[in-house]
């Protein structure tokens, strides 16, 4: 009896009438007894007439919202169209933030003065203005020597550039070598430590004979804006500004005293 039940290979033979007559009649006299032979070939039959349905177009009297081919293509095209909405939506967001941001590094470049805080600098401790005074014989205030002013004032207090050189490579990372003036009358006096906005800065103070003074100042970047080399003018003082590797760097020098006028030619820097 167990030789007669069918495979299942058999079934879907039964199922499509692939079966020669005698295995048909075995099956079909199997069928009373066994009711899930009759139950598997009805699940076949089943699913051959879904597949059938898939494959064959659809009747011509068929709705067109009901058609599988058009429902399939509009579900695709509103996908499309919702995708096709939200890289609109994010252009847009993308589009109005760089604007947005670029207005806003606009207007900060219209109120943006470079190395405003190098200028700043040399006004507080290098001027004449910021040097202190002391009551002298007849009880008026006079200046102190300038000698009185860098011990008073300074971090380090040296004439000797490698000094100062190595004051400046302990604080910051390769800075640009200290530059050299003395062909045109200015040495190094003393350098001073400063906080800047942008982290911390560093000034050192050139002195001629005559007590006039020149600033080199160096900073870090730290910016927003990114501005070019260049130089502008505050009040009487010429601020002369670069970017060399890691920092930021000015000398800032008088323009009513003659003799900062090599210096300034010198230094002027290629624009970038």
């Amino acid at each position: 009896m167990n030789a007669l039940m069918p495979t299942e290979p058999e079934l879907h033979a039964y199922v499509d009438g692939e079966l020669d007559e005698t295995r048909r009649s075995q099956i079909d006299a199997l069928l009373p007894s066994h009711p899930e032979i009759a139950s598997e070939i009805e699940q076949i039959r089943l699913g051959a007439q879904r597949l059938r349905a898939s494959l064959e177009p659809p009747p011509a009297d068929t709705p067109a919202r009901l058609d599988p081919f058009r429902i399939r293509r509009t579900l695709r095209d509103r996908s499309r169209q919702r995708m096709s909405i939200a890289a609109s939506v994010m252009m847009a967001l993308v589009v109005g933030g760089f604007g947005g941001w670029q207005s806003r590094e606009y207007a900060m470049r219209q109120n943006y003065l470079p190395m405003a805080d190098a200028v700043q600098a040399y006004r507080m401790f290098a001027s004449n203005e910021a040097r202190p005074v002391a009551a002298g014989p007849d009880d008026h205030a006079v200046s102190t020597p300038a000698v009185a002013t860098d011990d008073m004032m300074a971090d380090i207090r040296t004439t000797d550039p490698r000094q100062l050189q190595a004051w400046l490579d302990h604080h910051f990372v390769q800075p640009e070598p200290l530059p050299d003036f003395s062909a045109y009358g200015f040495k190094p006096v003393s350098g001073r430590l400063m906080s800047a906005q942008q982290g911390t800065a560093a000034m050192v103070l050139y002195r001629n004979a005559q007590g006039q003074s020149i600033v080199f100042y160096v900073r870090p970047p730290g910016d927003v804006l990114h501005f070019a080399n260049g130089n502008r003018k505050d009040g009487n003082l010429l601020a002369q500004y670069w970017r060399q590797g890691r920092y930021f760097y000015a000398v800032v020098s008088p323009t009513d005293t003659p003799a900062t006028r090599p210096v300034q030619q010198a230094v002027e820097p290629t624009r970038s």
